[in-house]
């Protein structure tokens, strides 16, 4: 039984909902803010391009795989805002230490942080969206949440690259308080993101919305409930999670192909790269929703993965950006991958929603996120690095990219065509 709550009058939910959305877009820009300086970094404190994989992957995911379920919980179950402040303090906390790491271990240890603070943040801040808005506007504030992160990965892409150029002095290594041009930029951003957490400490806990009274229901009989979906359910998470493999390892590992293949600096890319992805990630965003609802109008029988058939199978052709021979032709394959991604992303998530019993749902979306990060984030740049060295070395990493995006995207199209025929016997 379930009982629903007025949201809070219309100035408090704007001006909440907007806290929520430069909370969402600074826990991306502490997880992107990396990736235009690595190669910068790498230099500094001599590390591999295996090292940087996990720097990159495992680091960001390890923590997430681990606590999702008991963040998932306490967001079910307690004040979702004062976990939201102790999560910004962080991913704060982990990109001072990225940006005064020494070693391997202390910038591992940095990015965990900043992992386990910007992950686990999405699904509080998911949880208070909700609740800040009636159910015939959710779709709408989700949507500003999802476009948040968006121009957060782009503004981190942006800012990093024009941050670098402007701290990098004219001779030397030391700049702004002594500190190399990388580390000036990661500590700077991190005290701008100062800002949003600061915000936070005004935010009020809202009433939650359609609160089920009953207890929540046994992990045993829902996990034995979602395995006998699994020709659905298995596919579903197979193809999004395959897919997202190629999006993240295009997101590490773009830049070194940049720098190595095309001689280009953070402050020469830094700007057109954010724009790329701010573009093909809101536009790819958009278009995944309207595929969905076209396809799903056309045939019910499984038409609502129509979208990620076609996000899917764009990005095979989309993965040999590394191997472009300009960097015109780089950025138009690239911006039509992490479009094709974005597609995919609203494609399955779409899918679930509809497919999926309503008791059900936020198991299966919460376990695809965990394997998701954990072999799309954790796994892919890894191996790429791993696989550029069997093949010879770090001058064949972009041969390596190419490899796995190509293969990842083709298993992703192939699960998501048999997501789409399990679908058709459970259509209405």
């Amino acid at each position: 039984m379930m009982h629903t709550v007025a949201a809070p009058a219309r100035g408090a939910r704007f001006r909440a909902l907007l806290v929520l959305t430069l909370a969402m877009l600074a826990g991306m820009v502490a997880r992107t803010l990396l990736s235009p300086v690595q190669e910068l970094a790498k230099a500094d404190l001599g590390l591999s391009d295996n090292q940087i994989g996990l720097i990159q992957g495992m680091a960001l995911a390890l923590p997430v795989a681990a606590l999702a379920v008991p963040i998932g919980r306490l967001v079910d179950r307690h004040r979702r805002a004062p976990l939201l402040l102790v999560l910004s303090v962080l991913w704060i906390g982990g990109t001072v230490l990225s940006g005064l790491a020494w070693n391997f271990a202390s910038l591992f240890a940095g990015r965990m942080l900043v992992g386990l603070g910007a992950a686990g943040a999405v699904p509080a801040i998911l949880s208070l969206t909700a609740d800040l808005s009636t159910p015939e506007r959710r779709g709408r504030a989700v949507m500003t949440m999802v476009i948040g992160q968006v121009v957060g990965m782009s503004a981190a892409f942006a800012a990093g690259g024009v941050l670098v150029g402007m701290l990098t002095p004219a001779g030397g290594q030391a700049g702004w308080l002594g500190l190399t041009a990388w580390r000036a930029t990661v500590l700077l951003v991190a005290a701008l993101l100062l800002l949003p957490t600061l915000l936070l400490l005004r935010l009020a806990e809202p009433v939650r919305q359609e609160r089920t009274v009953d207890a929540l229901p046994n992990l045993g009989p829902a996990l034995a409930e979602l395995w006998r979906l699994r020709r659905l359910v298995a596919p579903l998470m197979v193809g999004m999670i395959t897919v997202n493999m190629g999006d993240a390892a295009a997101s590490v590992w773009a830049v070194p192909v940049l720098t190595r293949s095309f001689g280009l600096q953070p402050a020469e890319f830094g700007g057109w790269m954010g724009l790329l992805l701010l573009v093909s990630g809101a536009g790819g965003t958009l278009l995944g929703g309207l595929l969905a609802d076209w396809g799903h109008r056309r045939n019910p029988n499984g038409g609502i993965l129509w979208g990620a058939l076609l996000g899917g199978g764009l990005s095979v052709p989309a993965a040999f950006f590394a191997l472009a021979p300009t960097v015109p032709a780089f950025a138009l394959l690239l911006a039509l991958l992490m479009g094709g991604g974005a597609v995919v992303a609203v494609g399955a998530a779409s899918a679930v929603t509809l497919l999926v019993p309503n008791h059900l749902r936020g198991l299966c979306i919460g376990l695809m996120g965990a394997l998701g990060v954990f072999v799309s984030l954790g796994l892919a740049p890894s191996i790429v690095s791993l696989l550029s060295q069997l093949m010879g070395g770090e001058g064949y990493l972009a041969a390596a990219l190419t490899v796995v995006g190509v293969v990842s995207s083709l298993v992703g199209t192939g699960a998501f065509w048999l997501a789409r025929r399990a679908a058709r016997p459970r259509a209405s």
